[in-house]
């Protein structure tokens, strides 16, 4: 039989492993200001990344092979809303579900892309680290304690390493495509 997962619980039990506390979610409320600040900055550098290299480029081209400049602001305003919604992050019911949607989203392409495969779950890991450095050179530029920014830098790292385990369960199944899964075959002859 299935095993139903409680979601809230799954993230307050990783929030404990990697000590994500009142005191940590303080402390990333009080980044507001520099998150809202550096908010825009930090979602383009994170999409401008993504285009420097073929294999993730190929997400965000339209059917003429050039970037697709609509389909990429709306995915950077997301990508700011979510970081947006970091800042009033809660172990509630609801904000695990919706981290876990986005991973489902992610992970099972939809029809009109179908072609392209999953967005590979080796992306949502490498945004994270790329958000996790990107973060912690924001708060040692604007903050000017080094033990705040630290501070500051640890807590965002923490937060964001709870996302990624529900990120990740989104990913049960990648759906490779054509070419990657030409190559393993290759591999394994």
């Amino acid at each position: 039989m299935p095993r139903i997962v409680d979601w809230p619980a799954r993230m307050r039990e990783v929030a404990e492993f990697v000590g994500l506390g009142e005191a940590e979610l303080a402390v990333i409320q009080s980044t507001s200001p520099v998150i809202l600040e550096h908010g825009e900055n930090l979602t383009a550098a994170v999409y401008d990344h993504f285009l420097k290299f073929d294999d993730s480029r190929r997400f965000f081209l339209g059917e003429d092979g050039d970037v697709d400049e609509p389909k990429l602001e709306r995915r950077k305003h997301s990508l700011l809303r979510w970081l947006r919604g970091s800042l009033d992050f809660k172990l509630d019911m609801d904000y695990p579900i919706r981290v876990l949607a986005t991973g489902i989203v992610h992970s099972h392409p939809p029809s009109h892309r179908a072609h392209l495969g999953s967005i590979p779950s080796r992306y949502m890991i490498a945004t994270i680290s790329f958000m996790q450095t990107a973060l912690s050179d924001i708060f040692h530029q604007e903050i000017e304690d080094p033990a705040e920014a630290n501070q500051a830098s640890v807590a965002w790292s923490k937060l964001l390493m709870v996302q990624l385990d529900i990120l990740l369960a989104g990913y049960m199944n990648d759906t490779p495509t054509e070419a990657e899964n030409l190559a393993g075959q290759e591999a394994a002859s």
